[in-house]
C-alpha cells in the first residue's frame, strides 16, 4: 500500500478527500440524470427507474450544501493572502475561463442537438441555432417558438456562478470590515464540547427546517429561475446554501473542524443514514408525504428530513475523513487536484456517452451504472492529462 503523501501545509486533506467523494456523487448524479427524473437534460431517454429517482432526491438534500460548506471554509484564508480584490479578479479568472468554455463553446453544442433529435427542429445550420437562439445576437429561425434568445445555459455551473456571487459578497464584506476581521495571530485549539456540539447542531436543524420550509411555500423544489438574464437559481434550497457557506467561513476563523468532537460526528453520520434509509423505504411502500413545498403541514416532513440529512452527512463525512482519511495516498492527491476540472467538465463525457448507450439493449439501472463508472472513469483521466495542461485552463484549473 502506498504511504500517503504529506497534505499541503494550507489545506486539510481530509477535506479534500470529501471533496473526491463528492465529485465522484456529482459525476452519478448527471450520470442518471435521463433514467430517473422527468426533467429537462441534454439527453433524453424513455427508460426510468424509480430507485434512481429516490437516489437524487438524497443527493439534493445535502451534496450541495456540503460543497458550499467546504468552498466557505477556505475562503477567509485566500482573502487573508491575497486581500479582497484580488481574490475576485482571482476567482473572475479561475471561474470565468472554464465557465466560458462551457457555457459559450460546449454546451451549446449539446443544446443543438437536444433541439434537433428530441424537439424535431430543422435548422438550416448550427450559426442559425448558435446565434438566433442561444446568443439572442440574430433573429430566431422561423422553427424556433421557445423564448427568445438569449438562451445560455450554466447547466451544473450554476453552482460555481453562485459560489462567485457568494465570495464577492464575501469579499465585499472584508473590504468594509477591513482590520477589524483579520486572520487571528492564533486559533483556538480546545475541544468543543459534546453538549455544545449537539445544542449548536439541532439550533442549525432548526433554523434549517423553519427557513426551508417557509421560502418553498413560494417556490418548491427543482423550481428555477434566472435573475438578471444570467444568475440560475434554485430558491428552494437557497437557505441552506447560503446558511452553510456562512458555516464554512466561521468554521475556518473558529476552526470548528478540528475541534469538533468526533463522538458528535458519528451519531450524526449514523442520522444521515437513517435519512437516507426512511427516503428509500418510500420505494418498498413506506407511505411518508415528502411534499416538495407549499403551505402544508406534509412540506415540513421534507424540509426537516433534508435539514436533517444535510447536517448529518456534512458533520458526518468530515468526521470520517478526519478521523479515518486524514492524509493522502498519491493517487488520492492526483483525484483530489483534479476534483474541480471533473465537476466542471464531466457533463460532456457523462451526456456522449448516455447518447453512445441509447441503441442498447441495457435497462435504466444498468445504463445508470455503466455511464458512471466510464464517466468517473474518462473524466478524472481527461482532466489530469489533459484539460489541466491546456495553455488557457492551466492556471484556471
Amino acid at each position: 500500500m502506498s504511504a500517503p503523501a504529506p497534505a499541503k501545509a494550507n489545506r486539510l486533506a481530509y477535506i479534500d478527500n470529501v471533496r473526491i467523494f463528492l465529485s465522484m456523487l456529482v459525476v452519478a448524479h448527471h450520470a442518471g440524470q435521463p433514467y430517473g427524473s422527468e426533467g429537462w437534460w441534454l439527453f433524453q431517454s424513455p427508460l426510468r427507474n424509480e430507485w434512481i429517482g429516490l437516489f437524487f432526491g438524497v443527493n439534493e438534500a445535502f451534496f450541495m450544501g456540503l460543497f458550499f460548506l467546504m468552498a466557505g471554509f477556505f475562503h477567509p484564508g485566500s482573502v487573508d493572502r491575497k486581500g479582497p480584490a484580488r481574490f475576485v479578479l482571482d476567482r473572475l479568472w479561475r471561474f470565468g475561463v472554464p465557465i466560458a468554455v462551457m457555457v459559450l463553446g460546449v454546451t451549446p453544442i449539446f443544446i443543438y442537438y437536444h433541439a434537433v433529435f428530441f424537439k424535431h427542429l430543422v435548422f438550416s445550420s448550427y450559426w442559425e441555432f448558435y446565434s438566433g437562439v442561444y446568443l439572442g445576437i440574430a433573429p430566431a429561425p422561423a422553427v424556433w417558438t421557445g423564448p427568445a434568445g438569449p438562451n445560455l445555459e450554466f447547466v451544473h455551473l450554476w453552482f460555481i456562478e453562485n459560489l462567485f456571487i457568494y465570495g464577492c459578497v464575501y469579499a465585499l464584506y472584508r473590504a468594509l470590515a477591513g482590520s477589524r476581521d483579520t486572520a487571528p495571530t492564533a486559533r483556538p485549539t480546545e475541544p468543543i464540547s459534546a453538549a455544545t456540539a449537539w445544542k449548536s447542531l439541532l439550533a442549525l436543524v432548526l433554523w434549517l427546517s423553519v427557513s426551508t420550509y417557509l421560502i418553498r411555500i413560494w417556490k418548491s423544489v427543482d423550481d428555477w429561475k434566472v435573475l438578471l438574464g444570467f444568475w440560475e437559481i434554485e430558491f428552494a434550497h437557497l437557505p441552506q446554501y447560503v446558511t452553510m457557506f456562512t458555516l464554512g467561513i466561521v468554521a475556518a476563523r473558529r476552526n470548528w473542524f478540528s475541534r469538533f468532537p468526533a463522538c458528535v460526528g458519528w451519531v450524526w453520520l449514523w442520522i444521515g443514514a437513517a435519512c437516507v434509509a426512511l427516503f428509500l423505504a418510500t420505494g418498498l411502500g413506506l407511505d411518508i408525504p415528502f411534499w416538495k413545498g407549499g403551505l402544508s403541514w406534509e412540506a415540513t416532513i421534507r424540509a426537516v428530513w433534508e435539514s436533517l440529512l444535510c447536517v448529518g452527512f456534512s458533520v458526518g463525512l468530515l468526521t470520517l475523513t478526519r478521523e479515518r482519511l486524514p492524509g493522502q495516498t498519491p493517487l488520492m492527491k492526483v483525484l483530489s487536484d483534479n476534483s474541480f476540472a471533473v465537476y466542471i467538465f464531466h457533463v460532456p463525457v457523462v451526456t456522449l456517452l448516455q447518447y453512445w448507450l441509447a441503441g442498447s439493449s441495457l435497462g435504466p439501472v444498468e445504463s445508470f451504472l455503466l455511464v458512471t463508472a466510464l464517466g468517473i472513469a474518462i473524466t478524472f483521466p481527461l482532466a489530469h492529462y489533459v484539460l489541466r495542461r491546456l495553455p488557457l485552463l492551466s492556471r484556471a484549473l
